[in-house]
């Protein structure tokens, strides 16, 4: 008696989950103000998501992201021969390339004439209202990921393999995924490792396979 009366009771659990979910999600389906909706969920609240938000990883845009200013990398690099590191200065120390200060840019600026260049007036402007220049960025990975700039510079990688030809953008835009296996099959076949590595290189291949290379 006792074994039919708890299995009675399973049989009634059982049936009273399933009506409970299926109501849920009849429910669910007739509503879209629900807190909990089925589909993709953001981190943070709508009201305070935006595009700004979005990592930039995945195929290139077909355009270029407005920026403040019309930054062209073509006439500092190419026609100027300015060296990447030297606004980019901490691509060669530190995890992150960073964006150059302010400052940065008025040790040159400060002594060309803007005459006929609005985009030489937008630069001063931001200079003189001590006001940090909102750039937007191109290249962003998730949090999860760990990525040192130093590492590649050291190891002789050029800007390019990843950048793209910036020597040749107006306003910088990405090229590269940045995906995962992007940075896989990089790591895979690289030059650079054997030249670094020797008779030890495809135990440093091995390495750089591992998960916590890139997420630690």
């Amino acid at each position: 008696m006792r074994q039919l009366t708890r299995a009675t009771l399973a049989f009634a659990l059982t049936m009273g989950v399933g009506i409970g979910l299926a109501a849920a999600n009849a429910a669910e389906t007739a509503s879209d103000e629900e807190t909990f909706t089925i589909g993709m969920k953001n981190l943070l609240p709508p009201a305070l998501f935006d595009d700004n938000l979005v990592v930039t990883v995945g195929d290139p845009q077909a355009e270029a992201k407005p920026q403040p200013i019309a930054f062209t990398h073509e006439r500092h690099v190419t026609t100027l021969g300015m060296d990447c590191n030297y606004c980019h200065s901490n691509a060669r120390k530190g995890v992150h390339a960073g964006v150059p200060a302010t400052s940065v840019c008025m040790g040159c600026h400060a002594l060309i004439d803007t005459t006929d260049r609005p985009e030489l007036v937008k630069l001063k402007d931001y200079w003189d209202k001590g006001a940090v220049i909102p750039w937007e960025k191109v290249h962003d990975l998730p949090d999860y990921v760990y990525f040192s700039h130093k590492r590649h510079v050291i190891a002789g990688l050029d800007c390019q393999e990843c950048h793209g030809q910036v020597q040749d953008m107006t306003v910088n835009q990405r090229v590269s995924s940045l995906k995962m296996g992007w940075c896989l099959d990089c790591h895979a076949q690289h030059p650079s490792i054997d030249e670094n590595y020797g008779t030890k290189a495809e135990l440093r291949r091995a390495e750089l396979k591992d998960c916590w290379t890139c997420h630690k």
